[in-house]
């Protein structure tokens, strides 16, 4: 079974409502900093993870960042060249311009479960992004992607599944990197 049917089968019976995930969550840009910058003032330990593209991120002070720049809220940062994909992150962070993140203002949604829904559409974006010479995402593909609300009319109840779904996926996500690492370790 995909995950994305797993996801479905987890909602079966719920009445959901599909709702761009631009008018579900806070879009947040990103800070004008380059590759070289973020070597320069990269130091270990540091407060605040600058992501770039691909697996490429900084740790650098709060002052070398605008503040304004810097989100503390957990969120879905949105890698959107080169290596299209999503990444999960709940401490203090910044990102290339070039990059966008999402977040949530209200207390009835789990950031996590749609991280976990974008995650599970990956090839959807990546083939999206395919099309260009080097492979990338716009943030109308993401803003206007359709994402599950459950049980609209209950926040409550919607935020219980919401949860439970998550708690789900994680110690799927968990187990399966359990069993790859046995895997790779044998």
């Amino acid at each position: 079974m995909s995950s994305l049917n797993y996801l479905e089968k987890l909602l079966d019976g719920v009445a959901v409502e599909w709702r761009p995930l631009g008018a579900v969550l806070v879009r947040t840009k990103g800070t004008p900093i380059t590759a070289g910058q973020m070597r320069g003032l990269h130091k270990e330990g540091a407060a605040v993870k600058v992501f770039a593209g691909g697996k490429t991120v900084a740790f650098v002070n709060p002052e070398d960042v605008p503040a304004k720049d810097i989100n503390r809220k957990p969120s879905i940062i949105v890698k959107s060249r080169g290596v299209i994909e999503f990444e999960y992150y709940d401490k203090p962070f910044s990102h290339k311009n070039e990059m966008w993140s999402y977040h949530s203002n209200s207390d009835h949604i789990h950031i996590k479960f749609f991280y976990h829904f974008l995650k599970l559409n990956e090839p959807h974006f990546q083939q999206l992004g395919s099309k260009m010479q080097m492979p990338q995402s716009a943030t109308p593909d993401t803003d206007k992607f359709l994402v599950p609300i459950p049980c609209p009319d209950n926040p409550k109840k919607s935020l219980e599944i919401q949860a439970e779904i998550v708690r789900i996926l994680d110690n799927f996500t968990e187990l399966t990197a359990e069993l790859t690492a046995e895997l790779t370790a044998r």
